[in-house]
């Protein structure tokens, strides 16, 4: 299913003629600054705080941008509505870029700071819900609960940092909302991207959507309930570990239907089951490091998740969605697969830093020059397409987020 209007969209700019160019570009850009700020910060500030920006930045700042890149656009196409374009969007641009000056000016854990940085969220929640309603697709109004879970984790992740420095509660409840989302709606995309991929070559289909996904996405919600509340509640670590294994080898299974190593040569799809195997991959690791006592091994769940669920993904999704809404056939450019290397090689290095220490001084700031390279890369290869107009009508597939 094609986008509608997509190449007419009011005639606006080529970069505000679509949300997925605006807020795409906004987001690799912010991504790169996020990581490239982070030493000049621990210089300026106390490492707690300059740790506080990063995660708050990375979390409200360039995951809402890409969400606002992907489900505006996104929605035009469930609801056969006119694609949002021009003012609209430069006032949503407007109200992001303000929401980064707010707490660049008033640092985390200022109310002016969460106050201006929580208004983003909110308007774009509200904008996708009254398209959804226009459209009468009240069927996907789920996808909205993402932007409803950071809307409210915003302002009680600058709370926690005014009171005691540091987030603990709703910086796990951003990352729970984040891959509860993936969960979803992933499982609803990745199976039909296989599907397409596979009908294409003839070769048989991975499995429909069944009771195993709906057991599967049960289980892992249970899990992130229990994973957000340790360090809240005195719960026992060994059954909540129980619990985050179970769910981990549970989206293995669910995964291992969709086929994914039949996709190996596809790299657009490929990477996407990658980007989802970071989800059962946290859950072994957080499962493994509540029945051990780990502190380490937890906090690398954070990274897994963080690093190879969201940052993976999000890549994943944003090269995908430029090529097939910019009219360029789904295939990857040359050098993409080096873009997810780098996002992985990212991911293994800052894992590495957390759980061998001696090794931190190299491993971190490997990571840092890998992300950058990740996101440099597809300012880079897919910038171009970005800000140029479409090659042609949309492709066929392009409807397919």
């Amino acid at each position: 299913m094609s986008i509608p209007a997509i190449s007419t969209a009011r005639r606006s700019p080529v970069v505000l003629s679509a949300p997925f160019r605006t807020f795409f570009l906004a987001a690799a850009v912010h991504g790169l600054a996020v990581v490239a700020a982070g030493p000049l910060l621990t210089r300026l500030h106390s490492p707690e705080a300059a740790a506080a920006w990063h995660a708050h930045e990375l979390l409200f700042g360039y995951v809402p941008a890409v969400q606002a890149g992907i489900l505006l656009t996104a929605t035009a196409s469930w609801t056969g509505r006119r694609l949002i374009a021009g003012a609209p969007v430069a006032a949503l641009l407007a109200l992001w870029v303000a929401g980064r000056l707010a707490v660049a000016t008033f640092g985390v854990g200022s109310l002016a700071g969460a106050a201006i940085a929580t208004a983003f969220p909110a308007v774009l929640a509200i904008v996708l819900g009254r398209e959804l309603v226009l459209g009468r697709r009240l069927d996907q109004v789920p996808v909205m609960a993402v932007l409803v879970v950071l809307t409210v984790a915003l302002p009680l992740f600058h709370g926690e940092v005014a009171a005691a420095g540091r987030s603990v509660f709703a910086e796990r409840l951003a990352i729970v909302g984040i891959m509860a989302q993936f969960m979803v709606l992933l499982g609803r995309f990745i199976p039909l991207f296989t599907r397409d991929h596979l009908a294409a070559r003839g070769d048989a289909l991975p499995s429909a959507f069944d009771r195993m996904d709906r057991l599967s996405i049960a289980v892992g919600l249970s899990a992130l309930a229990t994973w957000i509340t340790l360090p809240v509640l005195d719960l026992p670590a060994p059954a909540a570990g129980v619990v985050m294994i179970a769910a981990g080898l549970t989206h293995f299974a669910r995964q291992a239907r969709w086929t994914p190593g039949r996709t190996w040569r596809d790299p657009l799809l490929f990477v996407l089951h990658l980007g989802y195997g970071a989800l059962p991959l946290g859950f072994m690791v957080a499962g493994t490091a509540a029945i051990v006592v780990a502190p380490r091994l937890a906090f690398a769940t954070i990274h897994v998740w963080a690093i190879g669920g969201t940052g993976l993904t999000t890549l994943a999704l944003m090269t995908r969605a430029t090529l097939g809404h910019t009219g360029r056939p789904l295939r990857a450019l040359a050098g993409t697969s080096a873009l997810y290397a780098a996002v992985i090689a990212a991911l293994i290095a800052r894992i590495g830093g957390v759980l061998v220490p001696s090794w931190a001084a190299v491993l971190m700031p490997f990571a840092g020059v890998c992300w950058l390279a990740a996101f440099g890369g597809f300012l880079a290869l897919y910038g171009p397409l970005l800000i140029r107009p479409n090659a042609a009508l949309p492709h066929p597939a392009a409807g397919r987020q």
